[in-house]
């Protein structure tokens, strides 16, 4: 059966409609919404949290079982911090016999050139190279570790995405669109930079995005100390750049969102539409990612995505309706189907 997006179907809307529309401006996150990063990304963060997961140990010699971990890893904290992450896993150590915190293990480990040998290590590691990155005992042994994890995990993702981030499907096409519609945008991201920059560079976004400071806003970079979606800061800091001469205001701006936390970010600051996108590799379920984009469970008021989109070649149309009527004009009806999916 089809699956609708939100409670009405519209079609027909052209991209030309931008041409009588009002000031508006779109506000992107960018990982599993610009760029098609958060899969390689979270691969990162699991196989970097691995080793110091008692879980796991289970697991050491079953690599369907370690996969299958992951996978529940990935839907569980996509969207998230690798600070958050790290929390949820000191807590499970403090609930397994009191074993040290993570980056306490690690001092330990660093200060011993070599990482704490276990089965789990080397299924690790066996993983780290899979993705191209140095293995954990090549880098304890060569004293070439980072002082963190947290700094490791920067490090790694880094180093992979700038081999595996890609744009989502039709988004260059889209960013296009809205250039000649003369819709400006900017990203607004938790993610850090580096990474962000590195990943624009990846996708080829370098043109959309010239300048690390006015087009690519960071929660973690751009706040001290960072301030992590959902708290509407780095919302309300892209609104007030996005279009150059003091920007828009929030009410003007379009937010285009993956994750639940952003959707929470973007409601709590206020945004005139939030639009929740579903077009990643990472998001299986399309139907029922949509459904939780729409339920605004990380938002102050309860607010959700007001539309969800699956194909970004969509986003145009729906800016112009924005644009030309408002809010009102794309919350009564959803833009896109989503692929049928069974009952």
């Amino acid at each position: 059966k089809e699956i609708l997006s939100g409670p009405a179907q519209v079609v027909g809307a052209q991209t030309e409609a931008m041409s009588s529309m009002l000031s508006v401006g779109v506000l992107f996150d960018f990982d599993g919404t610009l760029g098609d990063t958060e899969a390689p990304a979270m691969d990162v963060a699991f196989w970097e949290l691995a080793p110091f997961m008692p879980s796991l140990e289970r697991l050491a010699t079953d690599p369907a079982g370690l996969d299958a971990a992951r996978d529940a890893f990935v839907v569980e904290n996509a969207g998230k911090a690798f600070e958050f992450m790290l929390e949820k896993v000191d807590a499970e150590r403090a609930a397994s016999g009191g074993l040290l915190p993570i980056e306490q293990a690690w001092a330990r480990d660093l200060a011993a050139c070599a990482l704490t040998a276990s089965p789990l290590a080397a299924a690790v590691d066996t993983q780290r190279a899979k993705l191209g990155l140095k293995t954990l005992a090549d880098i304890f042994s060569a004293s070439a570790a980072e002082p963190t994890l947290l700094a490791q995990q920067k490090a790694d993702t880094n180093a992979r995405l700038a081999i595996a981030a890609t744009p989502t499907p039709n988004t260059p096409a889209a960013l296009e669109a809205l250039v000649k519609a003369s819709v400006p945008f900017v990203i607004a991201t938790t993610s850090g930079k580096p990474r962000v920059p590195i990943c624009v560079d990846a996708c080829g976004f370098r043109a959309h995005f010239p300048s690390d400071d006015a087009n690519i806003h960071s929660g973690e970079s751009d706040f001290d100390p960072p301030r992590f979606k959902p708290a509407p800061d780095v919302y309300l800091r892209a609104a007030s750049y996005v279009g150059g001469g003091g920007g828009l205001p929030p009410a003007r701006c379009v937010a285009v969102e993956d994750s639940a936390s952003g959707v929470g970010s973007a409601a709590n600051a206020k945004i005139g539409l939030i639009v929740g996108y579903v077009g990643a590799s990472h998001i299986t379920d399309k139907d029922g990612h949509a459904r939780m984009l729409m339920r605004g469970e990380r938002s102050e008021d309860g607010r959700g995505a007001d539309v969800v989109l699956a194909d970004m070649a969509d986003l145009p149309a729906v800016v112009a309706a924005f644009g030309t009527g408002g809010g009102a004009a794309v919350r009564g009806a959803s833009w896109v189907r989503l692929p049928s999916c069974s009952s």
